[in-house]
């Protein structure tokens, strides 16, 4: 989930208007739009949700949705930004401030694979997303990347700079190796914690530290 430099391939088409450029009742009715999208996935897989059932739970015309997403991609990928929107916001990380970077990435860690645990199919959309075309899709997704690796960095705080954006490559990719693996079935949650909390102590310890996945 690792940010990736952002090319013109990424950039946002001339499209549908960015959220933060909308007055507030568009942005109001954008919003609603996207918590719709969101509540479908607990009754839904993501490929059965249909932008008619979004438009409905939201309230508004299809003509509408359109006007502020060009696609299913696009929706859900600013579905996944709203969703993650409360990783990293100060009153939430103030509970680490008095741990290592060690216990930090842990704790950030273990939250990540909680939140998709109690939300699977926003793995699924995750996985989309990320391979998605739509460049306004692909933006969103490239924000998200982006605000992801900015948490982990301000865990790390005691680090290098090269050895922290190391740090967050690697266990970056085992994260999403093992999630991966998850969704389609071939490991339980659990596991994916595990595997992700002893690459965490291969890296500052030199050997693994399961006990410290509860």
């Amino acid at each position: 989930m690792s940010a990736i430099p952002r090319s013109e391939a990424l950039e946002r088409t001339s499209g549908p208007p960015e959220r933060d450029g909308l007055p507030a009742a568009q942005r109001a009715r954008r919003d609603r739009i996207v918590g719709a999208a969101i509540a479908l996935l607990d009754d839904a897989e993501y490929e059965a949700v249909q932008m008619r059932d979004v438009a409905k739970r939201g309230g508004v015309a299809l003509g509408t949705l359109y006007r502020y997403f060009s696609s299913k991609e696009h929706l859900y990928a600013a579905s996944l930004v709203a969703w993650s929107s409360e990783y990293g916001q100060p009153r939430r990380m103030a509970a680490f401030a008095s741990m290592d970077d060690e216990d930090r990435l842990r704790a950030l860690l273990r939250r990540t694979v909680r939140a998709f645990e109690r939300s699977p199919q926003m793995f699924r959309v995750h996985m989309v997303v990320e391979q998605s075309t739509d460049p306004n899709a692909a933006a969103l997704y490239h924000d998200f990347s982006a605000m992801n690796t900015a948490v982990l960095r301000t865990a790390l705080r005691d680090l290098e700079p090269s050895t922290a954006s190391a740090v967050i490559n690697t266990v970056d990719g085992v994260l999403e190796t093992w999630l991966r693996a998850w969704a389609l079935g071939r490991c339980p949650i659990q596991e994916v914690n595990t595997v992700v909390q002893d690459a965490i102590g291969l890296i500052f310890g030199g050997h693994p530290a399961t006990a410290g996945t509860s």
